[in-house]
């Protein structure tokens, strides 16, 4: 469902990276239970490590996002294949490994509509 290998779901939570929420392994060969939070997460995981991120990377980005009391099924995720940013709001990512620096994003389009509804209004 995830594109993860048994193995990798197994070292993933034994890490605690990502672990099943509704009900934990219980030992040898038993099954575990992810919410569809959990799905989420290990969904963004994997298309991290599709993207060539290093699994120390993904690893420090999820600590940073929940050490911000962030939920992950709730962010917009970037990443360029050497950090991951998230959505603060509307106006700003935030880079994930370098402890929360914050990229402007600067929508040209709406400066133009602003300047043109000013020049419009006379002011």
């Amino acid at each position: 469902m995830v594109g993860a290998t048994q193995d990798q779901l197994t070292y993933w939570d034994k890490t605690g990276l990502v672990s099943p929420s509704v009900k934990p392994a219980s030992g040898r060969g038993s099954r575990r239970l992810y919410s569809v939070e959990d799905i989420f997460e290990l969904k963004i995981l994997v298309k991290l490590l599709d993207s060539s991120l290093t699994l120390q990377r993904i690893r420090s980005s999820f600590r940073f996002i929940r050490g911000q009391s962030r939920d992950l099924a709730s962010l917009v995720v970037f990443t360029d294949g050497k950090t991951v940013y998230f959505y603060e709001d509307h106006t700003a990512l935030v880079d994930t490994l370098k402890e929360g620096q914050m990229v402007l994003r600067i929508a040209v389009q709406d400066l133009i509509s602003e300047a043109e509804a000013r020049l419009t209004d006379g002011r």
